[in-house]
């Protein structure tokens, strides 16, 4: 038997918790009464907008349970670590959305579930609320929900997508604190990882992991303080979700031809 063929890994990067992640999001347009007061926008039946999707970023509040469902890495963005759910094997390919739009995961991403909307961040770390012009979700009406009420503050609707995204935000800076902590602790070394299946064999290498020796060596001062921050419970999802890489192996391989579901994983520790 021919060995598997290699296939295209993840490369991407990009600015933490930022909308770069949502590769359909082309057209991020700030939300004001200007341009949407007369608006109405309807709620999503299908995570299409999410096919392409290979990294999403976790707050520190969900890991636990995306550890459930996802393999977890870390990644640095310039002076920030952050975690990320890793959907697929292959940039802009989501293993977990199928043809028909379904969510196939056991748990969904918190920054999936308040699409078209999003939150980005001005140069002096403003939170603004966005849409995605593009969303096809976006109406003149008469369905959907308001924008806007006629005395321009946000409608009933509006106000639940910002609650929703706030709880969302407010947990950024402790998630990158408890990675900074795990970082400043040695607790994150590069991970290499092959996923191989009957006809193909996924290398990925641009994420760090949890170093389970020097985890267990730790100090009882030094465990003290990286539970404070939630360090501790991060890097145990961590580690406990890295077993997800062989479902992500066996969802990439029935999207192939002559689908083989076996898949197996070879982590190398570097």
């Amino acid at each position: 038997m021919p060995p598997p063929a290699p296939a295209r890994a993840l490369h991407k990067s990009p600015s933490p918790f930022s909308t770069e992640y949502f590769q359909t999001m082309a057209n991020i347009q700030p939300v004001t009464f200007a341009k949407y007061g007369k608006k109405r926008w309807q709620h999503f039946s299908s995570y299409a907008f999410a096919a392409q999707t290979a990294l999403v970023p976790l707050m520190l509040t969900e890991v636990r349970n995306a550890a459930s469902a996802f393999p977890i890495g870390f990644v640095k963005h310039q002076n920030n670590c952050f975690p990320v759910a890793i959907l697929g094997l292959e940039a802009e390919a989501n293993v977990f959305v199928d043809e028909q739009g379904q969510w196939l995961g056991a748990y969904t991403p918190a920054a999936f579930r308040a699409w078209p909307f999003s939150v980005s961040y001005a140069e002096r770390g403003e939170k603004l609320l966005c849409v995605d012009e593009d969303s096809d979700l976006i109406t003149d009406g008469p369905d959907g929900e308001a924008f806007f009420n006629e005395d321009k503050t946000p409608s009933e609707a509006l106000q639940g997508v910002t609650r929703f995204l706030a709880r969302f935000t407010q947990d950024r800076d402790p998630s990158l604190g408890a990675c900074s902590a795990l970082e400043a602790a040695g607790l994150l070394q590069p991970w290499t990882a092959a996923v191989r299946t009957g006809s193909r064999q996924w290398t990925m290498d641009q994420f760090l992991r949890i170093d389970e020796e020097a985890l267990n060596k730790l100090r009882t001062s030094t465990l003290a303080s990286l539970h404070k921050v939630g360090a501790i419970s991060l890097a145990y999802s961590q580690l406990h979700s890295m077993a997800h890489l062989a479902l992500v192996g066996r969802l990439a391989e029935q999207r192939l031809p002559q689908a083989d579901a076996r898949a197996e994983t070879v982590s190398r520790d570097a």
